[in-house]
């Protein structure tokens, strides 16, 4: 039994007849039921046709691969995609790609860089966990945790900064030298000291990043940044210090902040006018209240928690990660919305579910996300 190939292309579009689909599932029903496919070539051809194709993954042992079985219908939408595929390939080589399938997958790795003092430069996508490497006085290794941390191999040494660099997409861990831990979100960069100073402790951060301070009190803590430094003693917040604004979210302890930009190395004594108490936040004007601060986390847990936030304010997260603009019309900005969503996910599948809940089309077309209003 044969099938027209437009059959197939109307059934994988969901615009064939009732007929039409009769006759395909009856002409699957003839190629028996024990078709598997390779996960990895099927996802392949679906993607690129924007087939909303959900498969059943099932756990079998074909050549140690995980493969997905298809139930007719779908395995008809499979062999339909292909069909297709070899059309656009072989009658239509000089076919421009369609904007509204182009894509960005979601980042993977660490996408990060340890920049050493001397200027040598580290992909930390390559040290492996257990992996070492020397410096000027101190080891670098990956524990078991998958942290970057240290060891001193010679006290006596001059204080020594490294910086480590995220890229988009990039999110990385470390334990600095008395313990204390952070994770650096993307397109941020921390510079810290090999090992402290014996009276304070102290680094520079652009971008945003977590911090779980151990707690010593005789040795405070300083996050340096542009226009803004905060003082801690022992805790656990978040600092944002991006070109569009600041905020600093405390979710445990106590942390004190003043607008002042001050410098690695630097002892002056200043006032910090701001003391912040848990489920506080600091925008450098004002101190707000936090029903949920674990929220301001959602980059470092791996998922964008778009609740209550504008599309614009979402634009802004998931620019950082994809490394793309937005643009889109001025009535789409204060558009509000809700829910989480995977950062695994592909820019395409993001702006897909946009589409569900908000009245939008889109475009993805030279690192740029175009939205516009569908009026009714």
């Amino acid at each position: 039994m044969h099938i027209d190939n437009n059959i197939l292309n109307r059934y994988l579009q969901g615009t064939c007849s009732t007929e039409e689909q009769q006759l395909v599932e009856q002409w699957y029903a003839q190629l028996g039921d024990d078709v598997l496919l390779d996960e990895y070539r099927v996802e392949q051809i679906v993607a690129k046709l924007d087939a909303r194709v959900p498969l059943e993954e099932v756990e079998e042992p074909v050549a140690d691969k995980k493969v997905r079985k298809l139930t007719p219908w779908l395995y008809a939408a499979a062999a339909a995609a292909v069909l297709f595929v070899f059309g656009l390939f072989f009658f239509q080589p000089d076919q421009v790609a369609d904007p509204a399938l182009v894509d960005v997958m979601a980042p993977k790795g660490e996408n990060s860089i340890l920049v050493f003092e001397d200027n040598r430069e580290l992909e930390l996508d390559n040290l492996k966990i257990g992996d070492t490497v020397m410096g000027d006085g101190y080891l670098v290794t990956r524990n078991a945790d998958g942290e970057i941390g240290y060891t001193a191999t010679d006290p006596e040494v001059d204080v020594i900064y490294n910086t480590v660099r995220t890229k988009a997409g990039g999110i990385t861990s470390l334990v600095l030298a008395d313990g204390s831990k952070v994770w650096l979100n993307s397109k941020s960069e921390i510079r810290y000291p090999v090992n402290f100073n014996p009276n304070y402790r102290e680094v520079a951060l652009k971008g945003e990043a977590y911090f779980e301070v151990e707690k010593a009190a005789e040795r405070p803590f300083y996050v340096r940044s542009e226009g803004h430094t905060v003082k801690v003693l022992g805790t656990r917040f978040n600092v944002n210090n991006r070109p569009d604004g600041f905020m600093s979210t405390l979710l445990e302890g106590r942390i004190a902040v003043t607008n002042e930009t001050t410098k690695l190395g630097d002892e002056a004594n200043i006032p910090y006018p701001v003391v912040l108490k848990p489920n506080e936040a600091f925008d450098g004007r004002q101190v707000t209240y936090v029903e949920d601060a674990q929220k301001v986390l959602d980059w470092k847990e791996g998922y964008f928690d778009l609740t209550g936030l504008t599309m614009e304010e979402a634009a802004e997260k998931m620019s950082i990660w994809y490394d793309v603009e937005f643009e889109m019309d001025g009535d789409i900005e204060n558009m509000e919305l809700f829910g989480n969503i995977s950062k695994d996910k592909s820019l395409r599948q993001v702006c897909e579910l946009l589409k569900e809940i908000l009245p939008v089309t889109y475009v993805i077309e030279d690192n740029k996300v175009k939205l516009k209003h569908l009026k009714k």
